[in-house]
């Protein structure tokens, strides 16, 4: 039997495919079947921060408006009441899934700023959650905030993220920072335990016929695993956090290269929508026969082989390729 185990923030998998947060993921049913299909962990769908402010404020409200009653009304409403609405029922939801599967769960957040939300990360990790996996979806269109000024806040939420809670936190990250390898770096300087390459930006298109903007599910394309396999291949080895591949893996090959290029897990989500829960073992079958056709033992024979890390000159290797791709293309 083929060693497939892997390490991912500090948690032991059966092996490396992990169930991206989906509407595959949203149901304990659906959970279950991903895991009898040979999944190691899955992320849950997201919380956002604005359901989170929402309730907030709402609380809020609503013990100001008890307070107005009369002068002793300040004990009208228990200590830290939570209303019974998305919150609490995700809450829940983290409590029912860790119940009926054994396999590492990781709660979502997903957010853009520095706010009060971020104490929720506390809650998370006391309903049972094995780890969180942080989204940042801060890319403002405002003319005059700098570059320096969006990175600041991703760096703030993580750190917050990260200091509020003792399991492991995952941050899924944009490719558009201007010099993402330096990011990376400070992601792994403040603790962060993985990095998820990486988050699908929504890309609204027009609708000629009502002149609406109508927004596109984010589904990844076979093929689509250029830009993280790049950067993955360039992180390993220089930084601690474990590296989490996401975006176009479709069939066991893409999940060799992503591996290759020293990938500790990797996450699918379109591949499953399209293909259903059991495709899973479909491609741990896939993968395994490839290690046995090379003599591999495990995985950790093979990961990382084709990182950057292998390679004596990485910004010379690079640019050599790039006008190689290029010249290619000319002729």
């Amino acid at each position: 039997m083929m060693d497939l185990t892997t390490k991912y923030m500090g948690l032991s998998l059966k092996n490396p495919l992990m169930a991206a947060a989906s509407p595959l993921t949203s149901t304990v049913k659906s959970i279950q079947r991903l895991e009898k299909a040979g999944i190691a962990a899955i992320v849950l769908p997201s919380l956002f921060e604005e359901q989170i402010r929402r309730e907030q404020e709402e609380e809020e409200r609503i013990a100001l408006s008890r307070n107005d009653l009369f002068p002793e009304a300040t004990s009208f409403l228990p200590s830290g009441l939570t209303l019974e609405r998305g919150s609490q029922a995700y809450l829940d939801t983290i409590h029912k899934v860790k119940a009926a599967v054994d396999i590492p769960v990781i709660a979502s957040l997903n957010g853009c700023s520095e706010g009060g939300w971020v104490d929720y990360a506390r809650q998370i990790e006391q309903a049972g959650a094995d780890g969180i996996e942080l989204h940042i979806y801060y890319n403002p269109p405002s003319l005059d905030i700098t570059g320096r000024q969006v990175e600041e806040v991703y760096l703030d939420v993580a750190r917050r993220v990260k200091d509020s809670v003792t399991i492991p936190v995952a941050l899924k990250v944009d490719p558009f920072f201007s010099a993402f390898g330096n990011m990376a770096r400070q992601f792994d300087e403040i603790g962060v335990d993985a990095l998820v390459m990486f988050n699908r930006m929504l890309q609204p298109d027009f609708n000629l016929n009502n002149m609406l903007v109508e927004p596109s599910w984010p589904i990844s394309k076979a093929g689509e695993i250029g830009i993280p396999l790049r950067w993955i291949s360039v992180l390993h080895g220089k930084v601690n956090a474990s590296l989490a591949a996401t975006s176009g893996a479709y069939d066991h090959e893409d999940i060799i290269k992503y591996l290759l290029g020293g990938a500790d897990t990797v996450m699918l989500a379109s591949a499953l929508i399209r293909n259903g829960a059991d495709y899973v073992s479909v491609l741990l079958k896939g993968l395994e026969v490839w290690l046995k056709q090379r003599d591999f033992e495990d995985l950790n024979e093979m990961r990382g082989m084709m990182s950057q890390r292998s390679v004596a000159n990485p910004e010379a290797f690079e640019r050599a390729n790039y006008i190689r791709t290029v010249d290619g293309v000319r002729k």
